[in-house]
C-alpha cells in the first residue's frame, strides 16, 4: 500500500537560501522544458528526452544531470491532464523538486544528503512517524510550506491479511457526534464545534483588519485549522481499526458520497455541517484498515437514522429529534446515532460474506 510521510528539514539561513535556490532553478530549468515541449508538442517522456536534454545540460553545465532528467518527467507529467494546450503549462518558482536515490541519500533517521546548487548538504531530518519512515521506496518530494523545507517520502508499507471476523462494527458519523459505533463508543463533536467557531471568529476579525499581515495570518489560522481536523480525524480512525482488530470484528461504514447534495441543513448550521471532513474520516478509516488487515464493507445510507434496530421498522417520524429515535410500531428508544450504528452494523452483516469470497 502506498502512503505518503512528511519529514521536516532543519535548515540554518545558510542552507535555506542554498535549498530555496535550487529550488527556483530546478523549476526555471522546467519551465525551460515546458517551452520546448510546447513548441514541438512533443510531451512523451522519452522523445522529450532525446529532444531537450544535451541543450539544457549545455545551458546549465553545473545543474545535476540527474535532476535534469527528473525536470524533464515532471514536465511530461503535467502536460497528462489534459488534451489541447494554448499556451506552455508554467511552474512556480518555489513548486516541488523531485529527487531520487542519487541525489539524495538518509543517513538513518537523523540526517539526509541532499544535492544543491552549493553542493551536496548534510542537514539534520524531524521524522514525524519513524516506524513507517523506513518503508520509504522511490521518488523523494522537496517542498516548501509555510517558511519550512519539507520532503514527502512515498512509502510502500505490506498489508495485513485480512481475517474471518468474529463480528462487525457498525460506525455512523456525524456533526454533532464525528463519530458513533454499535459497541456504545462516541466521539464528541462538541469540542470540534468550539474549536470551529474560535478559527471562525479569529478570520472574520481578520477579514475586517484587510491588511497585508491579516491576509497572512488567515492562511496561517486555516493551516492551523486543517492540522486540527487531520490530528482528530487520526486519532478517532485508529481508534476505531485497532479496537475493530482487537476483537477480531469487521468495520461497516455508510457511503457518504454526495451526500451535501443529497441532505439538506438550515443556514444556521451550514457552517458547522461543512467544516468537517467526513471524507478525510473515511479515507484514514479505509486505509488503516487495508494497513492492519481489518475487513471494511461500505453499505448504502438511505434510512439508517429512521430504521428501527429492533423491529425494523422505517418511518420518518422514528427520528424524534437530533438525538432521540422513538420507534412508533413497537416503542424502541435510544439515542438517534447509536441506533443508526447499530443498523449499518446490520447492512454490514449482509455483504461481508461476499467481500471475503
Amino acid at each position: 500500500m502506498k502512503q505518503i510521510l512528511k519529514v521536516k528539514l532543519i535548515t540554518d539561513k545558510i542552507n535555506y537560501k542554498v535549498l530555496l535556490d535550487t529550488m527556483n532553478f530546478f523549476n526555471k530549468i522546467c519551465n525551460d522544458i515546458s517551452k520546448i515541449a510546447f513548441e514541438n508538442k512533443e510531451f512523451n517522456v522519452f522523445k522529450l528526452h532525446h529532444l531537450v536534454y544535451k541543450n539544457i545540460r549545455f545551458l546549465y553545465p553545473n545543474f545535476s544531470s540527474q535532476l535534469v532528467i527528473r525536470a524533464i518527467k515532471v514536465v511530461s507529467d503535467s502536460y497528462k491532464s489534459k488534451n489541447e494546450y494554448s499556451q506552455p503549462n508554467l511552474f512556480r518558482k518555489l513548486a516541488s523538486v523531485v529527487f531520487d536515490n542519487r541525489v539524495i541519500k538518509f543517513y538513518g533517521d537523523d540526517i539526509v544528503n541532499i544535492w544543491t546548487l552549493n553542493g551536496r548538504l548534510k542537514l539534520p531530518i524531524n521524522v514525524f512517524n519513524k516506524e513507517l519512515f523506513y518503508y520509504r521506496k522511490g521518488e523523494i518530494d522537496l517542498v516548501f510550506n509555510e517558511g519550512s523545507f519539507y520532503l514527502l517520502c512515498t512509502l510502500e508499507i505490506p498489508i495485513g491479511k485480512k481475517y474471518k471476523p468474529k463480528g462487525i462494527v457498525g460506525v455512523d458519523l456525524g456533526v454533532k457526534k464525528i463519530a458513533v459505533t454499535s459497541l456504545g463508543d462516541t466521539f464528541s463533536g462538541e469540542q470540534v464545534e468550539k474549536k470551529r467557531k474560535q478559527y471562525s471568529s479569529h478570520r472574520q476579525r481578520l477579514q475586517k483588519r484587510g491588511t497585508r499581515s491579516a491576509k497572512r495570518r488567515i492562511k496561517k489560522v486555516g493551516s492551523k485549522e486543517s492540522r486540527f481536523r487531520k490530528d482528530t480525524n487520526h486519532v478517532i480512525s485508529k481508534f476505531l481499526v485497532m479496537k475493530a482488530k482487537a476483537l477480531g470484528y469487521s468495520i461497516a461504514l455508510e457511503n457518504l458520497k454526495g451526500i451535501n447534495k443529497r441532505v439538506t441543513v438550515r443556514q444556521v448550521n451550514r457552517n458547522e455541517r461543512m467544516s468537517w471532513s467526513f471524507a478525510q474520516l473515511r479515507n484514514y478509516i479505509t486505509y488503516k484498515a487495508e494497513l492492519y488487515g481489518v475487513p471494511l464493507v461500505i453499505v448504502p445510507t438511505p434510512y439508517t437514522s429512521q430504521t428501527c434496530n429492533k423491529c425494523r421498522h422505517c418511518e420518518k417520524g422514528n427520528r424524534k429529534s437530533q438525538e432521540v429515535f422513538l420507534c412508533k410500531l413497537c416503542g424502541h428508544t435510544e439515542n438517534a446515532d447509536f441506533n443508526a450504528s447499530k443498523n449499518i452494523a446490520y447492512l454490514g452483516e449482509q455483504s461481508i460474506s461476499l467481500l471475503l469470497t
